[in-house]
């Protein structure tokens, strides 16, 4: 059973406040005690070769590939480096956001305590919804889904879900690992990654700092207004 313990981060000027978490997490993160979600490869056929199913390869931004740094509007698609244990090549990412008030009927199904449950209603779902295309047609089955962070227009965070297995709420599936037939050039599948705000401070941006961007703005891929 999966104990999530709530703390939402939002500008002073939005008027929240921090909750208090069992476990300790930094300001603006959701952490249950659960295992968090494998970084591990998935089982697959032992007759199809898995070159990158232990080493890592080296991602470069060359070619066709978004530079880092690169600032976009939300629905632009952006030229990824990747990988997934079988091949590297270039993915498409096309990201939009949407934001919601948080249904009870969603915040009850999450497995918090009654007193976190309570802390969230009022409160806006934020989704990050992604497409992703296989630009090379590669293999990228059980390719990991994106590691975005995402600010708001306060200047601040929004409240995220950290690692901790797939979270979805209605309107938001999100999709841990890319279906076993993403394989062929022009192949897309969706996922969305869920953050929590208040309305008057929704996401304005969305950084992907997956390898081989990073973290530093001018080493991101941002997509925003």
């Amino acid at each position: 059973m999966k104990i999530l313990g709530v703390v939402l981060a939002c500008a002073a000027a939005a008027g929240c406040t921090t909750t208090v978490t069992a476990t300790p997490v930094a300001v603006g993160d959701v952490r249950s005690t659960d295992a968090p979600r494998s970084t591990s490869t998935k089982p697959t056929a032992t007759s199809t070769p898995r070159p990158y199913a232990i080493e890592t390869p080296k991602l470069e931004i060359t070619g066709a590939a978004t530079p880092a740094g690169t600032k976009l509007k939300f629905g632009a698609q952006a030229v990824i480096p990747a990988f997934s244990q079988y091949a590297k090549g270039n993915l498409g990412y096309t990201v939009t956001v949407q934001s919601v008030k948080a249904p009870d009927a969603d915040i009850d199904q999450l497995r918090l305590t009654d007193e976190d449950k309570a802390k969230l209603r009022g409160k806006n779902f934020f989704f990050v919804h992604s497409v992703i295309e296989n630009l090379d047609g590669v293999n990228f089955a059980d390719y990991q889904g994106p590691i975005f962070i995402a600010g708001t227009k306060s200047g601040g965070w929004p409240g995220s879900l950290l690692g901790i297995g797939e979270m979805s709420v209605t309107g938001c599936e999100d999709v841990g690992f890319a279906p076993k037939d993403f394989t062929t050039k022009g192949a897309k599948y969706t996922t969305c990654t869920l953050f929590f705000g208040v309305a008057s401070d929704p996401i304005t941006k969305v950084s992907f700092v997956k390898e081989p961007y990073s973290t530093e703005d001018r080493q991101s891929v941002t997509w925003r207004n």
